[in-house]
């Protein structure tokens, strides 16, 4: 280091300095500085004084001096060095704005006025232009000419001082260290107004969660609402249609009984018929009773009686006699397509009664003169699927979705067309899974609906 440098580093070669203008200060020769910062008070120079100025706190402070003249930039850095201060130097603008690019513990930069290229009125222009609070910059301006002109254009530039060549290394550190603290504290301040931002936002944005929460708990709260009210209805059509089916066939039978009762001297001929229409009664009692006993049998899928073997084409048939007198009565006819001959082993009389509750809807469920149509086929060397397609309606998609409910039926008003419990499907489902098949519905595209049950079986004996 020459040895002009070092004299000047250990202050030995000092001139009486002056600070032409501080900002902190409010003065320059005189004149007032006053209303100049580039921000308000409450957000500038107050800042300044928010706490108790600490020498630790530049312990993370580093300083930057930018001077043409290697003597100087040497003799500053190393006498800042000497005071605890973390400094550095370069030569030139461009120089700097490199440095403080990729160093953001920069927050002081000493630099001369008059340089090549571009000046530091020119540099702190740039720097302070494109400086956030978050690495907040104080710039400190040295000039050895120190007229009103460039003062003001300091001033312009938002210089945080103006010092005037030559000057004491010690009031230099002075103001190096209040420009440091300036910018520390602005940053600090800016950290924290940065995390109420954050938090602010969180919570803004738990409010929202929490607001979105209670409006899906407010429709949650409306459907289950909604379904408990449509619960209550669907009780109400199954406590009508069960206490109408357990009912209607008693009517005969009890009415019947009471002619017979008080009829001592009836004809022989007349005995007969109404004994023949209180049995009748009492076998559609007999069968609601038999298959809504079945239907909790099979609730488990359990329940099933012992296993046995016949052929499709002979379960196909005691299903189809069965539904023939309710075919009659509608004028349908009901249709056998079997095709290669398979043998289902299962609980047959269960089985046969599931055919039949699906024949008995699909009859139901056809127009007078109808057909209904009743095939079989194997699917696979252990599985046979029966199909029952019918030239109905179909069945509504929220009556699809419920398949196998007991009771549920497509029309649970009391004006309804549709006879029966809601018994069948249920019992059918039950059947077939009980078995470990399957039974579904669909509405074709044509009209009219298809079920399938599946069942087990094997190759015919």
């Amino acid at each position: 280091m020459p040895a002009q440098v070092q004299r000047m580093a250990r202050g030995q070669i000092m001139a009486p300095g002056v600070v032409c203008f501080s900002r902190d200060r409010g003065t320059w020769d005189g004149l007032s500085t006053a209303g100049r910062h580039r921000r308000p008070p409450a957000q500038r120079g107050a800042a300044v004084n928010e706490t108790p100025f600490r020498e630790a706190d530049l312990a993370t402070a580093r300083i930057l001096v930018v001077d043409d003249e290697r003597a100087i930039v040497e003799a500053l850095t190393c006498y800042l060095k000497r005071v605890g201060l973390q400094a550095d130097g370069v030569f030139g603008a461009e120089e700097a704005k490199a440095r403080i690019a990729a160093d953001p513990s920069i927050c002081v930069v000493l630099s001369d006025i008059s340089m090549p290229g571009k000046t530091g009125l020119d540099l702190a222009a740039e720097l302070l232009a494109q400086s956030e609070e978050a690495r907040a910059l104080e710039i400190i301006m040295i000039t050895g000419f120190a007229d009103t002109e460039t003062a003001i254009a300091a001033m312009r530039a938002q210089a945080f001082d103006l010092v005037r060549k030559p000057f004491r290394f010690a009031e230099i550190a002075d103001v190096v260290r209040r420009a440091a603290h300036s910018a520390l504290a602005r940053r600090a301040r800016a950290a924290r107004e940065a995390e109420i931002h954050h938090r602010g936002r969180l919570s803004e944005e738990e409010r929202q969660g929490l607001l979105r929460r209670l409006v899906e708990s407010e429709h949650g709260l409306q459907h289950t609402r909604t379904a408990l009210e449509q619960s209550e209805r669907a009780r109400y059509n199954l406590l009508a249609i069960v206490s109408h089916e357990l009912r209607s066939p008693l009517i005969p039978i009890i009415g019947f009984a009471e002619v017979i009762a008080t009829s001592p001297g009836l004809p022989p001929e007349e005995l007969r018929e109404y004994a023949n229409l209180i049995r009748a009664s009492g076998d559609s009692l007999l069968k609601l009773i038999e298959v809504a006993l079945d239907v909790v049998a099979l609730q488990d899928r359990r329940g099933l009686g012992p296993a046995a073997g016949d052929s499709a084409a002979s379960i196909a048939q005691r299903a189809r006699a069965a539904a023939t007198e309710a075919a009659r009565a509608r004028n349908v006819v009901v249709v056998p397509e079997g095709g290669p001959e398979v043998r289902i082993h299962g609980d047959l009389h269960r089985l046969e009664r599931a055919l039949f509750q699906l024949l008995d809807n699909a009859v139901k469920a056809s127009p007078p003169g109808g057909v209904v149509r009743l095939c079989w086929e194997p699917q696979g060397p252990h599985w046979t699927r029966f199909e029952v397609i019918d030239q109905g309606p179909g069945i509504p998609d929220e009556i699809l979705a419920q398949l196998g409910t007991p009771f549920l039926q497509r029309d649970m008003s009391h004006s309804r067309g549709w006879a029966g419990a809601g018994l069948g499907l249920a019992l059918a489902r039950r059947v077939a899974e009980a078995h470990g098949g399957e039974l579904w519905l669909a509405t074709l595209p044509e009209g009219g609906c298809q079920a399938s049950l599946l069942v087990p079986s094997g190759a015919a004996d």
